[in-house]
């Protein structure tokens, strides 16, 4: 008696008549935006300069237009002025995000300089590496941003 209850434990436990179902998923990617920021004159790179992720979304309801800013990730330039940013997402067709780099430090690092904000568009088709499941791929945008001093 043991031993059937045991084998029906198994069989219905193990997935060997049914397989499972994927249930309770949200389809995403993984995005990445790196770059370098450097001088714009030297094109000598910055240290220590705060590189900002956000995602403007706007949408409309009952006739108000509403703006939500979601910042999704912040990383500051290593010594090579580079930086490296990585995030999931929801797999929409175009997604619009902003890349500012600001600087913190003042006169530290080569000089004080003005802030720059560039907008990077990923579309579905930049999605590589799909697994056919929840799992849309990954993507790689190279944005390089050079500061004016002030």
């Amino acid at each position: 008696m043991i031993a059937l209850l045991g084998l029906i434990g198994l069989l219905t436990g193990c997935n060997l008549i049914h397989p499972p179902v994927a249930e309770y998923g949200v389809p995403y990617a993984d995005y990445e935006i790196k770059g370098t920021v450097t001088d714009s004159i030297t094109s000598a790179p910055i240290q220590n300069i705060r590189v900002t992720v956000t995602q403007i979304l706007t949408y409309t309801e009952k006739d108000s237009i509403h703006t939500h800013i979601d910042t999704l990730a912040l990383k500051e330039t290593d010594s090579a002025g580079k930086y490296d940013i990585r995030f999931q997402s929801f797999p929409l067709d175009k997604l619009t995000y902003k890349v500012k780099a600001d600087d913190m430090d003042g006169l530290t690092n080569g000089g004080d300089f003005n802030s720059q904000a560039k907008d990077v568009l990923f579309i579905h088709t930049d999605l590589t590496g799909a697994n056919g499941g929840w799992y849309n791929g990954k993507a790689l945008k190279i944005v390089d941003l050079k500061l004016k001093k002030k």
